[in-house]
């Protein structure tokens, strides 16, 4: 298999900062305990100003982004491939064939770069296309390197060092007058021990003598072959053998093909089933952007079902999901919001606890398993943390949120309030961005008993800053709630450093809100006197106002 099975561990769609940093930290944790898989963090979107902010600060790598769990060719467990070069010779392939117990040998040049393929079909084609049925004889062009090692042949005479041999070839077990009138000059000749043959083959002019089974050669036949610039071979084979192996001694190319079904490691599955069943090789070819061979895929790899291996991160319900979670294998869940209706086949492992982060969670699990905590591990998780819980302010802030934060600010070497104040600073910038980017850039999807909410949120220190975009925004949140068919479509701003309340612009089906809170709507507007956590506050009182509807 080429490198370890890799298991992405990934949050929701349009991540913010919790999910990012959990991600990271929860990798970072299983890749330490658990050495069978490679945890990889992954991300579902673009990361939020304040997420790229806390990870330029710690220096942490971004993870990667994945937009679709749909099964891709890096999901099968791939081998090193056999190979061969182009100029081995069609008769060292065929043995690796024959050794390895495969039908189809790659061809690569020193770069590993695919050429071409050739199997079992292509080497008795060739060989078959290359029979003079109509004759005695068959033609050869051929490295005389690669024929000395085909042959396992000694070179005797070599006068005019030929390196290249090409001409017909003659088997010399005839009469003598038969074979003279046959033999032209250039001809190549099987002959054994027959001393008398072997001088007039030479004065005819033969261009090569391949002797058979180790046939003596006198001193005069030595002498008049380098007289005449002759080439003398002595091989341990029979005469038949020879004839038999001579086609083979060409290099492999000659039998290669190039028209082979080549896939990429992000080609669906499903469009490589198909180019292996209709390949004349059953089988694809993966190789890299530069078309350097990284494996082969022949059926028996693609009957049982390949589907990537992912933990999910800060969520549990598919409209938050990237696309394709159902199926891919889930192997464990690690939240803090309510239950979802992400299900799966097998039991798994599933740690769902409600506190601030996601980030509490995971920081709690390492320090369980008494795993040290690197410095830059411990500002993630805080960032996440503090992200989460609008620096330890929301109602969601629990007492297991706030020891673990001042764990992780003691081992990352920083001071939660000042470092708060930053990572709270750096999310407010609103230059260069349209009124939809706005909207989605902290956007999440829940179903609510038989309603579908959209609820946006963005933390402002400037409420002036949102005025003139104040239009753009609700005419986007109209659009987005008929383009994705929302009951409800929710905007809630607040800022984190006054803590005065929060102001929610709505569309939609009004009357929920207003039940919900008891509050007033000027227009599609209203305002809430405390900071409102999406999770533990907004839904919970939405999903209880459905029944005074």
């Amino acid at each position: 298999m080429i490198g370890p099975k890799r298991v992405f561990v990934i949050g929701h769609r349009n991540p913010d900062s919790d999910s990012i940093c959990a991600a990271i930290a929860y990798a970072y944790f299983k890749n330490t305990v658990d050495k069978k898989y490679l945890y990889i963090p992954a991300r579902a979107g673009a990361l939020l100003k304040e997420t790229q902010f806390i990870l330029d600060y710690f220096k942490v790598e971004t993870p990667i982004l994945i937009t679709n769990l749909s099964s891709t060719v890096s999901d099968l467990n791939l081998k090193t491939p056999i190979t061969a070069f182009p100029h081995h010779s069609i008769k060292d392939v065929a043995m690796i064939m024959r050794e390895d117990n495969i039908d189809t040998v790659p061809i690569v040049d020193e770069y590993q770069r695919l050429l071409g393929v050739t199997g079992y079909k292509d080497i008795a084609k060739y060989y078959i296309d290359r029979i003079e049925w109509d004759e005695v004889t068959t033609s050869v062009s051929v490295d005389l390197k690669t024929l000395v090692q085909t042959l396992q042949a000694r070179i005797l005479t070599n006068p005019k060092k030929v390196k290249n041999l090409t001409g017909r070839i003659l088997i010399a077990a005839m009469q003598k007058g038969t074979i003279l009138h046959y033999i032209k000059p250039g001809d190549i000749a099987i002959v054994g021990d027959r001393i008398d043959i072997q001088a007039d083959l030479i004065k005819s002019g033969c261009k090569a003598l391949i002797l058979s089974d180790e046939a003596s050669v006198s001193e005069e036949i030595i002498k008049l072959a380098k007289k005449h610039s002759t080439l003398i071979l002595s091989t341990p084979y029979s005469t038949f053998t020879i004839s038999n192996l001579l086609p083979l001694a060409v290099p492999v190319r000659a039998a290669m093909r190039q028209d082979v079904p080549v896939v990429f490691l992000e080609t669906p599955i499903i469009e490589v089933k198909k180019k292996v069943l209709e390949s004349v090789y059953r089988c694809a070819l993966v190789v890299d952007s530069e078309r350097r061979l990284i494996s082969i895929i022949t059926r028996s790899d693609l009957i049982y079902p390949i589907k990537k291996k992912v933990i999910l991160v800060d969520h549990n319900e598919k409209s938050q999901a990237v696309t394709g979670v159902e199926e891919a294998e889930i192997l464990e869940i690690i939240d803090h919001h309510r239950l979802g209706d992400i299900s799966t086949l097998k039991p798994i492992f599933v740690y769902n606890d409600p506190v601030g982060s996601t980030c509490t969670i995971v920081g709690e699990l390492i320090t369980l398993h008494n795993i040290d905590i690197p410095a830059e591990i411990a500002g993630v998780l805080l960032g996440g943390i503090l992200s989460d819980t609008l620096i330890l302010s929301l109602s969601t802030t629990t007492e297991r949120d706030k020891k673990m934060a001042q764990v992780l600010a003691k081992k990352a070497g920083i001071d939660i309030e000042t470092f708060g104040r930053e990572l709270i600073k750096s999310q407010v910038d609103l230059n260069h961005k349209s009124p939809r980017e706005i909207l989605l850039q902290d956007f999440k999807e829940n179903i609510i008993g038989e309603k579908k909410i959209g609820i946006g949120q963005i933390l402002i220190l400037d409420r002036q800053e949102l005025n003139p975009l104040e239009k753009g925004i609700k005419k986007e949140m109209e659009k987005i709630r008929k383009e994705r068919g929302y009951d409800l479509v929710v905007f809630l701003i607040a800022n984190p450093l006054e803590r005065k309340g929060e102001e929610i612009w709505v569309k939609g089906e009004k009357e929920i809100v207003k039940k919900a809170f008891g509050v007033k709507l000027e227009g599609d507007s209203c305002f809430i006197p405390r900071i409102l956590s999406r999770k533990k506050d907004f839904i919970p009182k939405i999903g209880y106002s459905f029944e005074q509807i």
